[in-house]
């Protein structure tokens, strides 16, 4: 049996009802949350996520296919809404990414086949015998696991809403590669392999096609998409607050 890890986690095992589970403390980042520049987002967490962070779409495979994602740095491996002591910006929305760790929902490869559901599925670094239970001695579910289980499952459809949004705009042919060049002074940070929707492609879209972004709530995440580009200027605040050193940020562009 082997099981490929979400982004971030080490390795992970399907969840037992004998594990104990060390739960983080409120909003305390997990470990990988400090090396990372962005995160995946759900459909529904565009909205929130808007107000933020920069939303755009990104490719492992050529473009071939595409994943939705919050910009959290203006370089590789920078976080800028993690803080000192450890935790997330309590000002600003917490990705639900974050949220669910140490859980997730993964595949299982048995024999070299990919088996096709998903089962819950733990980060090994978090069962310890000094973790919480999940399950009583009857082996049923406490209300604090079921209260997760509800979140990490609904979590999982909601990525999959992401993916179908991706597939639909990729297939309109709506997607744009972009870069984006913060300057600091005589400093400069570029961020690349990003994409963006082509506003000019979108208006040309015919009326069936049109349609359908407006019947499936399509057409309002592309407005708020758009619209989170601005959150890379409003970035250059940020490092400054959390960067001292960081003077004469000039300007956060999308190319």
């Amino acid at each position: 049996m082997n099981i490929k890890p979400p982004t971030g986690y080490n390795s992970v095992s399907p969840l037992l009802k004998k594990h104990r589970v060390a739960l983080p403390a409120g909003d305390k980042a997990p470990p990988f949350a400090r090396r990372t520049h962005a995160l995946p987002l759900s459909f529904s967490e565009i909205t929130p996520a808007s107000r933020d962070y920069p939303i755009t779409f990104s490719s492992s495979d050529g473009g071939k296919t595409f994943a939705l994602s919050a910009i959290l740095g203006l370089q590789q491996n920078q976080n800028m809404f993690l803080m000192d002591d450890g935790y997330w910006d309590r000002r600003v929305y917490l990705p639900a990414y974050v949220r669910r760790f140490p859980f997730c929902m993964a595949r299982v490869t048995r024999d070299g086949e990919v088996q096709g559901e998903r089962v819950v599925c733990v980060e090994d670094s978090a069962i310890t015998d000094d973790g919480d239970e999940l399950f009583d001695d009857t082996g049923e579910a406490l209300p604090a696991w079921s209260r997760i289980e509800s979140f990490v499952t609904e979590y999982e459809r909601d990525l999959m809403r992401a993916e179908e949004f991706c597939e639909m705009l990729a297939g309109l042919n709506l997607l744009e590669p972009i870069s984006v060049t913060a300057e600091l002074g005589d400093f400069t940070m570029q961020l690349s392999g990003l994409h963006r929707v082509n506003r000019e492609a979108l208006a040309e879209l015919p009326d069936d096609a049109l349609r359908t972004l407006v019947k499936g709530d399509a057409m309002d995440a592309i407005f708020e998409h758009l619209w989170s580009l601005g959150n890379f200027q409003r970035m250059l605040s940020r490092r400054s607050i959390i960067d001292p050193a960081a003077t004469g940020a000039s300007s956060s562009r999308p190319n």
